[in-house]
């Protein structure tokens, strides 16, 4: 008898039994070119995840899972790739080792996600701005300072577009804000700041970043607003990430998902993110400057103004269309099956860098996201083995890399019904390293989920403190949004910074570290990490699961806390 997973344990151990080879490229359109590179030969049983310690919260599953998910086999976990599907079937394995029944389509393992890519043609794209009288120009060096696509029908689009600057591109009636209020965009670019306006009081939040601040809501509402396209002026401090996290996603094919049909859903012409020094180099030909926007921007009574300047060039994009997808199993819940809960972790990571770095051109993404899937199965197998009252789905989502969009897309067409959806619940990038003495609540204060998490903390010996950077708007930019901008409690949580061993010295230090890995192929596996601190989060979450599909009450959003939908794309003008 075939054990599950010994087919993709003999390809993993092909793969990495192999000799050293040159790094593997990228095609433009996102297929693996080329021969795979290699780790030092390993045994079979570290790669196959029938061999793995069974799912359960153990430093050792957490270990051996996190290291399987991030090997070079998996080839960074990229959409579309042999590698993801490697790192699909581990995951399949281990939620029915679990002890996890299929949820996804049919009564299989999987749901289906229709994805479209779309890559950048650089040969035959340049892109430029030039005033509308005299002879101001200027080319824009993509990578360097501006970087886009497009999710239109592919091919080369000659562009044109009169530019308009509409500040911090948001429409916020509950803080008496519009930056769209009085201007026509239709078949205009927008050019707008990343993060919320800085109004100097509890507008918006005060420092915490609302869903208004990210840059997928830009592309939303400039979408609303009947523009043609969107560029995000990118600065460090309010992105909370530098250029080069951008460059490392934004110059890769794009991923959208598909209507159900396979049509192409409404989109701008063209979406992405402008330098500030090329956003300065734009300002100033309309006369004005990058500080003068800001001056303006900020202020109640702004309003969008058209400039003196055309943004254009040619722009040629290929696609390819494919299915990847979500892995979904299920705990059925003994007293009430048709409620419950979900937990969600994205299983994807960047796949394989165009230009290698120091000879390694592989993401493998160990922190993002190998640790919170380990995560998520380890909680699985514990509450497989006492049956909560109410069902628990767990999703391994695809493509949340590309703006959470396999977990919208399960979100749209959800295991459990929305409406019988509890709460949701999220593992993404897990402490890796030793225990603490604080549970840091990204987004606190928004749910009754929170005093659940309170009392279990408190068990533990933790207290529970806000994020620790509220202005990147963590909440916003992980799974569980998909479905907390569906109406369903959502908490997402980690340890904090105050380390058991080392206090917040030890913390700042691993933070720092952390964040020079962030999105770079050095986010590999590292044998000295002790998982302590995963394990007491992954515990704790376990715990708050328990508690929540026992509980008498529905858990809620508490008073005053917004999150806003997607806006409304407008009709097109007529003719």
């Amino acid at each position: 008898m075939r054990r599950p997973g010994f087919t993709v344990a003999l390809v993993l151990v092909a793969a990495c039994n192999a000799k050293p080879s040159p790094p593997k490229k990228a095609d433009p359109a996102g297929n693996a070119t080329g021969t795979a590179p290699t780790e030092q030969a390993t045994p079979r049983e570290e790669l196959d995840p029938s061999a793995l310690p069974k799912p359960a919260l153990d430093v050792a599953f957490l270990r051996e899972t996190t290291r399987l998910l991030s090997h070079d086999a998996m080839e960074g976990r990229g959409i579309g790739t042999e590698g993801g599907k490697r790192a699909v079937e581990a995951i399949r394995v281990l939620m029915e080792r679990a002890g996890l029944e299929p949820a996804g389509d049919g009564g299989g393992w999987t749901q289906r996600v229709p994805l479209r890519s779309v890559a950048v043609e650089m040969p035959n794209t340049g892109l430029w701005i030039k005033a509308k009288e005299g002879d101001g120009y200027a080319r824009l060096h993509f990578g360097r300072e501006v970087l886009v696509n497009s999710f239109g029908p592919a091919g080369t689009q000659s562009l044109t577009l009169p530019v308009v600057f509409a500040g911090y591109g948001v429409t916020a009636p509950e803080y008496g804000w519009d930056d769209y209020a009085g201007i026509d965009v239709r078949g205009k670019l927008v050019v707008v700041f990343v993060g919320d306006p800085p109004t100097g009081d509890e507008r918006f939040d005060g420092e915490a970043m609302t869903y208004y601040g990210r840059w997928s809501y830009k592309f939303e509402r400039a979408l609303a607003a009947g523009a043609a396209g969107c560029l995000v002026v990118h600065e460090d401090e309010p992105a909370s990430y530098g250029w080069n996290v951008v460059l490392n996603s934004w110059s890769k094919p794009r991923f959208q998902t598909l209507e159900s049909d396979g049509s192409l859903p409404p989109s701008l012409a063209v979406q992405g993110w402008i330098s500030a020094g090329a956003a300065d180099k734009l300002a100033k030909m309309a006369g004005q400057s990058l500080a003068a926007w800001h001056d303006a921007a900020m202020r109640k009574n702004f309003r969008a103004q058209e400039l003196p300047v055309f943004f254009g060039g040619k722009l040629t994009t290929t696609e390819r269309r494919l299915e990847d997808v979500n892995v979904v199993g299920r705990i059925p819940g003994t007293q009430h099956p048709d409620e419950g809960v979900v937990l969600t972790a994205h299983w994807d990571h960047l796949g394989r860098a165009e230009q290698p770095v120091d000879g390694d051109d592989i993401y493998n993404g160990a922190i993002d996201n190998a640790s919170g899937v380990a995560g998520m199965l380890a909680v699985a197998g514990s509450l497989a083995a006492d049956r909560p009252e109410r069902t628990v789905i767990f999703v391994a989502t695809t493509a949340e890399e590309q703006g959470l969009l396999g977990a919208r897309y399960h979100a749209d067409h959800p295991a459990l019904p929305i409406e019988r959806t509890w709460a949701a619940f999220n593992l993404d990038s897990m402490n890796v390293d030793g225990r603490t003495r604080n549970v840091e609540v990204v987004g606190m204060g928004k749910t009754t989920l929170e005093d659940v998490l309170a009392e279990v903390a408190k068990k533990q010996g933790r207290v529970l403190t806000p994020d620790e950077r509220p202005e990147a708007g963590g909440y916003f930019r992980s799974d569980h949004f998909a479905f907390a901008r569906k109406g369903v409690p959502a908490l997402y949580f980690r340890g904090g910074l105050d380390m058991v061993e080392g206090g917040r010295a030890a913390g700042e230090a691993l933070l720092e570290r952390r964040k020079a890995r962030y999105h770079t192929v050095d986010d590999e596996y590292d044998p000295s990490w002790t998982f302590e601190g995963a394990l007491e989060d992954a515990s704790a979450l376990a715990d708050v699961i328990r508690a929540v599909t026992a509980a008498a009450e529905r858990p809620s959003w508490r008073k005053g806390a917004k999150i806003p939908g997607a806006p409304r794309p407008k009709a097109p003008p007529a003719g």
